[in-house]
């Protein structure tokens, strides 16, 4: 089954261009995310068989162009003629390919974006879901509403944490972060008011604080009550993760901002990181979700996913470590629909929600 054709999709949305820009974008503490597009691929094998897989940005509004430009001419080569019975070997050879400038950033985008679209099309190929190739232990995950946006004001945070918990969540992230803890204390507790108190409560300060202010931060979150305490300092800092994990309670997430297996391996060497968050554009597909997910396993930790695709969920199926995935409220659009506050892993051969 060899890989015959591969095409790539451009959407640039008006709100990634600076002529155009969102007037009402999100933030977090790091960065405001007024959206810029992403790059589709969709791959087909010789049986006239298609698989698909994207990469989406939250801003910086040339990288859907520079990312197309790189899968064009430097991964696509590599790609076509493969074997897709074959698909790590494929998956190392796209490694190999970008050493050179390195494998991370825009480069993995792509290398994610065929890894998923590879997958897909076996999938289809084989006619079932590609949780049940890799061996599935969930039908459904556990599912949080990240909902807690910085720009929101305080009223406005309550009455989308409430709505998220209408709809069956059972859980709510939020964004902190504030230039006071004061402000984030208050933050916490008007969505815990809104909420109530059998909803977990998941706090996010996207790497915007110092060792010593997330630790007196962090303290203050265990005082409230929260499940986890995600990404409070600069991502690749292992030295200050492993002093959070070590000096707080509160469990420490973190790994949206990683790349590679041997990334997530180090921190799990470490002790600096409690609770795993791989993201699927960033990490390398499936693939290395996989690995990254059998490594936590291993050193004993959980693996929450960052972002809801249906991809990573067919991922998180196959994982007995698996505890929760991300998603946003559901809309009238939303590809799937919570049963007890989980998401049902999709039946549908590939990788996604549906067939098309």
């Amino acid at each position: 089954m060899l890989v015959t054709g591969l095409e790539i999709t451009i959407n640039v949305r008006p709100s990634g261009s600076p002529a155009q820009p969102n007037p009402n974008p999100i933030r977090d503490a790091l960065q405001t995310l007024p959206g810029a597009g992403s790059v589709e691929v969709v791959v087909e094998s010789e049986t006239g068989v298609t698989g698909r897989g994207s990469a989406w940005f939250g801003r910086v509004a040339g990288a859907p162009l520079a990312l197309a430009a790189i899968i064009e001419h430097e991964l696509k080569p590599l790609v076509l003629g493969t074997d897709l019975t074959c698909l790590r070997r494929t998956h190392e050879a796209l490694l190999r390919e970008t050493e050179y400038h390195g494998s991370a950033g825009l480069a993995m985008f792509g290398i994610s974006a065929l890894d998923t679209a590879l997958w897909d099309c076996l999938g289809k190929t084989l006619g079932l879901p590609c949780s049940r190739l890799w061996g599935r232990v969930h039908d459904r995950i556990p599912a949080y509403a990240m909902v807690g946006w910085l720009n929101y004001d305080d009223d406005e945070v309550q009455r989308i944490c409430a709505r998220a918990v209408e709809q069956g969540f059972r859980g709510v992230k939020i964004k902190v972060g504030f230039p006071t803890l004061a402000e984030d204390v208050q933050r916490v507790k008007l969505v815990r008011e809104a909420v109530g108190d059998e909803i977990a409560i998941m706090v996010d300060a996207n790497q915007s604080l110092t060792v010593a202010e997330a630790i007196v931060r962090g303290r203050a979150f265990e005082d409230l009550g929260c499940l986890w305490w995600e990404e409070p300092i600069p991502a690749d800092d292992v030295d200050g993760y492993a002093t959070l994990a070590g000096t707080l309670d509160i469990a420490i997430a973190t790994g949206e901002n990683l790349y590679s297996p041997r990334d997530f391996a180090r921190f799990l060497r470490r002790d600096a990181v409690d609770i795993v968050q791989p993201d699927l554009r960033r990490a390398g597909g499936p693939t290395a979700l996989l690995q990254i997910g059998l490594i936590a396993q291993a050193f004993g930790r959980p693996y929450a996913a960052h972002a809801g695709e249906a991809a990573h969920l067919q991922v998180m199926a196959c994982l007995p470590n698996s505890i929760y995935i991300e998603t946003g409220l559901l809309g009238p659009d939303s590809p799937f629909q919570l049963a007890e506050g989980c998401i049902p892993v999709p039946e549908t051969p590939g990788l996604h929600w549906s067939e098309a």
